[in-house]
């Protein structure tokens, strides 16, 4: 016989109503900490599970979250940035008893309409999109749709449009000034695709801004636009050494296609750091040798959550726009710690 509401008001010793409040979320405020602990406590002693059709027919809410990603080739949820940013929308969502309903695009889709069938589906109270393609029409399509939305790693110049990201110019401006620091003065950029992502463009944007502000030379051919994958940082290096004047130092729009870079350095007989300095973003790789940017992908996709729950649940909004800051983290690939020990040595 499944477990009520009502019984676990009875166990806990207060009314159905603080009880619905600890269950729901809602009115959380009017619980003392202590009541909404031992409610928990009793919740999980019971196992009782909250009827979300029943909760839903009263509320008129599905209490479910759509969140859709776009992919570029294939499908893949094997993505580090991709798999933390969920994690961080998973980690609020649980707590507020909503569930999620996944979904994937390609960029190629030709049949606009699938895009609006799923806005107007009824299936969810609100979307999360994730690293959308520019100009999307599945974008505009939420913006003429009644549903509440967040962008997450997307920006738009709308203060009615909820969005958060990192900072992506400063991000390539704090690894350019590094490897200019350690004496490089050629330096190669594997771009992603910048007539899909907004981040690409911006970061690549970004790039030559600071080499033109710290009067560098911009070099066409040690721009590489690649399409976020291993392959393309393999094919970046193979171009950059056909020319006449490689560079001394490489910046991967992310790390997967840095680490593409640095396979194709090696296969070549280059070393790295020592021959060629190798930098990335994002901070995902498992490889710790690697010298990126880090953005907080746990932190931007819970802020997202949480910003598209206040929507749903018709709270105030503290902003719509929040920017997350990035920091460059130093290893081995950039050549840094080597170039120090050989200053030791110098000074020595």
């Amino acid at each position: 016989m499944a477990i009520t509401i009502k019984d676990v008001a009875q166990k806990a010793g207060v009314s159905v109503a603080t009880v619905s409040r600890v269950v729901n979320q809602k009115d959380i405020h009017k619980v003392g900490l202590k009541t909404q602990q031992r409610i928990e406590k009793i919740l999980k002693e019971l196992g009782y599970y909250p009827n979300t059709m029943a909760r839903g027919l009263k509320t008129r809410k599905t209490y479910n979250i759509g969140v859709v990603f776009f992919w570029y080739e294939k499908p893949s949820l094997s993505d580090y940035y991709l798999t933390r940013v969920l994690d961080g929308i998973i980690s609020f969502i649980s707590e507020k008893k909503y569930n999620i309903l996944m979904n994937t695009f390609s960029r190629n889709i030709q049949n606009e309409g699938v895009y609006a069938n799923f806005v107007n589906s009824g299936l969810v109270d609100g979307v999360l999109a994730i690293a959308p393609p520019v100009e999307s029409r599945f974008f505009q399509d939420l913006k003429q749709g009644s549903l509440p939305y967040v962008l997450i790693n997307y920006q738009v110049n709308d203060p009615n449009v909820c969005f958060v990201d990192c900072l992506n110019t400063q991000g390539i401006i704090d690894v350019v000034d590094h490897l200019l620091s350690l004496g490089h003065k050629r330096i190669g950029f594997i771009a992603g695709d910048i007539q899909y992502s907004k981040n690409s463009l911006d970061r690549f944007n970004a790039f030559k801004y600071i080499l033109k502000k710290r009067g560098m030379a911009f070099h066409d051919d040690n721009v590489y636009f690649g399409n976020w994958t291993e392959q393309a940082g393999t094919k970046a290096v193979e171009a950059f050494w056909k020319t006449k004047h490689p560079p001394t130092a490489i910046i991967a729009s992310n790390d997967i296609m840095a680490l593409g870079a640095i396979k194709q350095l090696r296969k070549q007989g280059l070393r790295v750091p020592q021959d060629v300095a190798v930098c990335g973003f994002d901070d995902i790789s498992s490889d710790m040798t690697l010298t990126t940017v880090h953005q907080p992908a746990f932190d931007m996709g819970h802020e997202a959550a949480k910003m598209l729950w206040s929507q749903i649940e018709k709270r105030p909004l503290d902003y719509t726009h929040r920017f997350f800051p990035t920091k460059l983290v130093v290893r081995e690939s950039c050549g840094y710690y080597l170039k120090n020990s050989q200053d030791q040595k110098t000074k020595s």
